[in-house]
Formats: structure tokens, sequence, C-alpha cells
């Protein structure tokens, strides 16, 4: 598997590190809430066609994984490792549209190739899946606090990007949502995935490297039944999913 630059490895070291010691500060004492939060002050923008590869990242079995472990506990897993998927995000160049609460919806590749696109989203997982095994769940166990395991839904496709919500009073409530055939296609896949699984769809596969790049960790799994794939000017076929293994190697 390729090797994980250096340079990136000691960024990302560096930062957990640094986020561990402030969780571990703010969790100290945490005030009662007595307001809602704020949701600032956005704006609502009209939809934007993309050819963008989209990512669910979710934490296994996250609501027996709160019963199992203290309120605290589980504030610090969170805090430690929601922020840093989050930003991986950016390093990548990709798009945060929500934090799930025990996992992130992003996306990646505006402007880019296809190519270039799939890679960008199989490296982000990648990267993710390193991150995990050889620093977020070393620091909870130096803690003493249970690991996690996680899995990811994946999707090439063309996304409608859309900012939506509503005025009510002086609050505006709305979200960016992806919309599109393949939001749903990620969404699903990784509901479908188990434990430490991450599946991917027809697109990702079809436009990743299968000689020089992450496409060689690709293996079908079967199809994806309910869907299909192809174009009206190609026709369509049954759309199947496949496993992606890759990791960094140190």
């Amino acid at each position: 598997m390729p090797n994980f630059p250096d340079s990136h490895q000691e960024e990302i070291v560096e930062r957990i590190e640094e986020r561990t010691e402030t969780v571990e500060e703010r969790l100290e004492d945490i005030p009662k809430g007595r307001t809602n939060p704020s949701l600032g002050d956005l704006t609502i923008h009209s939809a934007k066609r993309y050819r963008l590869g989209v990512v669910f990242v979710d934490i296994n079995g996250f609501s027996d994984y709160m019963s199992d472990n203290d309120d605290e506990d589980t504030l610090f897993m969170l805090n430690v490792f929601i922020p840093e998927i989050m930003e991986l995000v950016r390093d990548f160049g990709g798009k945060l549209e929500k934090n799930t609460g025990d996992g992130i919806l992003a996306y990646f590749g505006a402007g880019d190739d296809d190519e270039s696109a799939v890679e960008t989203l199989l490296e982000y997982i990648a990267t993710v899946k390193w991150t995990l095994d050889n620093h977020i769940n070393p620091i909870l166990e130096d803690h003493d606090i249970e690991t996690i395991s996680i899995s990811t839904g994946s999707a090439y496709d063309n996304v409608y990007i859309s900012r939506i919500g509503a005025h009510s009073g002086k609050q505006r409530m709305n979200r960016l949502t992806a919309v599109s055939s393949g939001a749903n296609v990620a969404s699903e896949l990784e509901g479908m995935a188990g434990t430490n699984e991450h599946y991917v769809n027809d697109g990702v596969f079809k436009y990743a490297d299968a000689e020089n790049g992450w496409g060689q960790y690709l293996t079908r799994v079967g199809n994806h039944n309910g869907y299909k794939w192809g174009s009206t000017l190609n026709g369509y076929d049954t759309a199947q999913y496949y496993k992606f293994t890759g990791i960094w190697k140190v």
C-alpha cells in the first residue's frame, strides 16, 4: 500500500494531541444549558450542480456505545474524533455538509476531473482509517475509554448542492444539503456496511485508478438492488457495490 507522507502524519498527530488537551480542559466542568444554541446568520442560495464524491462516515454501534460508557467519556471520544475527520475534509479540499452527531457527511471533487475527484475521496477514507487506528483509538486507550470502529458509504455522481431552509422571525433555519441519487446511494451503502467496512458505488469504481492508485483496493461485493447504473445514452445496468480496503502504510 502507499506510504503515508511524513509531513502529513506529523500534522495530524500534532493536531490530535492539541485537541485532546483542549477537550480534557473543557470537559472538566460542563455548565448546564439554559438556551438553545444559535444557528448563526446563514444565507440561503440557489442550487448548483456538481460532479462530486459523497461520503458518509459513521461510528459503529453508537447507541450501544453511549449505553456502555459514561457521558463524559462519550463526549471526550466525540470531541477528539469528529473534529479530526472534519479537519481532514478540509485537508483534502472537500466540503463538510453536516455533522450527524456520531459521524459526518462530506463531499469532494468540485471542479476536479472524475479520476482526481475519486482518488481524493478514497484517499480521504484511507486517511481517516489510518488516523483512527494509529492515533484516535490509542488516545482513547490511554484515557481508559472504549475504542471505536467506523463504517463509510461513498458514491460518485451528479450532485445538486443547495442551502435549504426557512426564515422564522429573526432566526434563520437552514442547512446545506446535497441532493442526488448518489447521495442516497452513499447513505444506503453506509447503512449496509458492517463494522470496519467501507462500501462505494459504480461511479467510484469506474473512475478509480486500479493500476497505481487507490482503485487497487476495491473489490466487488454484489448487486445494489433498487438502483441502476449508466446513462440514457449508453444504457443502464444493475448497480453494483464494492468494498474499499485501502489504508496508508507507515
